[in-house]
């Protein structure tokens, strides 16, 4: 082989090297892509008022953490609802605790609900890739669910679809969701419907005439409007480019807005009235 032949091989070598750097790069696998955005997910917390119909119910919150050595996540969701504006009797409060991996899958989960005097507890685990197991409030194991694949949960989902940038319009991809109220592994097929720039209250004040809390600034965000589920239980949320529900449908047929703290915890159901005894929040972070 002459060198005219050598140099040409080496160019070539040398082009399909740097072809696949700028593919490593530029095009980054499924799996690399989550793993790179899964670090940029940040800790916060996202208040929301909750509706039925066009009536204000309750208020929520989620709070995302990080766990140490970036192991994963820690993820708090509460939602607390003034029943008697429901036509019941008392109240109701529903919160989970759930912990994932570092690609979002569920390691564990407990999950709380809390109606009048009843409560009701159950705690989930992730035994490996083949077994998960339900526990009550007591420890005692109440159920042993074999899965075949990665189980994560309704925020996990969120998160991976916008840590691995799944938004592309008309995409459709499946999960497994674990659901703590049917302690069971369920399918979920995941649609983005359409993108759009969403605003939302990101602080509040007092009006100096009537005392209602009034929004007085707002923050946009990128979102995209996605259907999960599948039938008759499937539900339309928003969801951030952080993974966060900005707007859409819960359980019971419920629906939240994401909404500034004080709108979100200190206002009576069906008025705009501050009470902070009637709705109590946890320390704002």
């Amino acid at each position: 082989m002459g060198r005219a032949g050598l140099a040409v091989i080496l160019l070539a070598a040398w082009v399909a090297a740097l072809g696949w750097q700028a593919k490593r790069v530029f095009f980054p696998a499924a799996a690399e892509r989550l793993a790179l955005g899964v670090r940029s997910i940040p800790p916060g917390v996202a208040y929301y008022s909750v509706f039925r119909d066009e009536a204000r119910a309750g208020w929520g919150q989620v709070e995302i953490d990080t766990l140490p050595a970036a192991s994963g996540f820690l993820v708090r969701d509460r939602v607390l609802l003034d029943l008697p504006s429901l036509g019941v009797a008392g109240r109701s409060e529903r919160t989970s605790e759930e912990y994932l991996d570092s690609s979002l899958n569920l390691d564990s989960l407990t999950f709380t609900s809390i109606v009048g005097d009843d409560t009701a507890s159950i705690r989930v685990v992730s035994d490996g890739d083949s077994v998960v197991r339900s526990f009550d409030a007591t420890g005692r194991q109440t159920s042993r669910v074999p899965i075949t694949e990665s189980v994560t949960t309704s925020s996990g989902w969120r998160l991976r679809l916008a840590a691995a940038g799944q938004t592309d319009t008309g995409r459709r991809y499946g999960v497994v969701v674990f659901d703590p109220l049917a302690a069971s592994a369920r399918s979920h097929e995941i649609e983005i419907l359409e993108a759009s720039s969403l605003a939302f209250p990101d602080s509040a004040d007092t009006d100096s005439i009537s005392g209602a809390w009034i929004s007085v600034r707002e923050d946009t965000v990128q979102a995209w409007r996605v259907r999960s589920g599948q039938g008759d239980a499937a539900r339309e949320t928003w969801i951030d480019e952080d993974g966060r529900l900005v707007d859409g449908e819960i359980f019971g047929g419920l629906r939240v807005e994401r909404t500034a703290f004080e709108l979100a915890f200190f206002t009576r159901p069906g008025s705009g009235v501050p009470d902070s005894v009637a709705t109590q929040p946890e320390e704002r972070e």
